[in-house]
């Protein structure tokens, strides 16, 4: 009965796939919400799986790591069982075919390398509005350092909505409208996770730094640096 299931969530994972599965991924590669996606897609695909589909393409690009920077575990890879198919693995369905041409579809777990952990230099910041350029400045001269690849953030969007809804909605209020539709877009899970600190995501640290409603962490891993804020 469990296997049938599978194969249900398989065909309908399939559908979608080629309906609309590698243009949403491609289009999240290049930067688009989940809203400007929803606009340019030739077949429409409900909201919901939209969210659902960038937000793995983040993970699976590494741009969103849901284990710490550093801390050993398999980036970028949901731990808990009950989302993964009850081994705590990244699980997908191929498609294969038999001599007579037959379609069948086989369950194949990914397992995915371990980084070694990361021996951080911690430093602390208070991060005030008289302070906010020569904040900037340290932020941009350690991304360039490590790369933006190798810069993340820690980011607690989906407890903090969860929590404090009211908090959120002024969080949300002092951002610019395409930095707010980004982060409204993003179906942000009831726990800490880690997004890349490309250019976007700079501007809204900096943007919620100046107005004291981040508290977080920003990871460099080539230099190992962890700034406290």
């Amino acid at each position: 009965m469990q296997e049938y299931g599978y194969f249900q969530k398989a065909l309908a994972d399939f559908t979608y796939e080629a309906a609309s599965g590698g243009a949403i991924r491609h289009l999240a590669d290049m930067g688009y919400t989940v809203k400007q996606i929803a606009a340019q897609l030739d077949f429409p695909a409900p909201y919901e799986r939209i969210q659902k589909g960038v937000w793995e393409r983040l993970i699976e690009t590494g741009v969103i790591l849901t284990a710490e920077p550093g801390s050993g575990g398999r980036q970028g890879v949901d731990k808990y069982p009950q989302q993964t198919g009850g081994t705590g693995r990244k699980a997908k369905y191929v498609q294969e075919y038999d001599q007579y041409g037959k379609a069948s579809f086989r369950r194949v777990e990914e397992v995915q390398e371990e980084e070694a952990a990361v021996c951080w230099k911690e430093f602390a910041w208070e991060a005030g509005r008289n302070r906010m350029e020569e904040f900037s400045q340290r932020l941009w001269r350690k991304k360039q350092e490590n790369g933006e690849s190798r810069s993340y953030m820690s980011c607690e969007f989906g407890l903090i909505s969860l929590r404090n809804p009211k908090e959120y909605e002024v969080m949300l209020h002092v951002l610019q409208e395409r930095q707010r539709e980004y982060l409204i877009g993003l179906p942000w899970e009831r726990r800490r996770v880690y997004h890349r600190l490309d250019s976007r995501m700079m501007e809204i640290l900096l943007h919620l730094c100046e107005e004291g409603m981040y508290r977080g962490e920003c990871f460099f891993m080539e230099s190992r640096d962890k700034i406290i804020i």
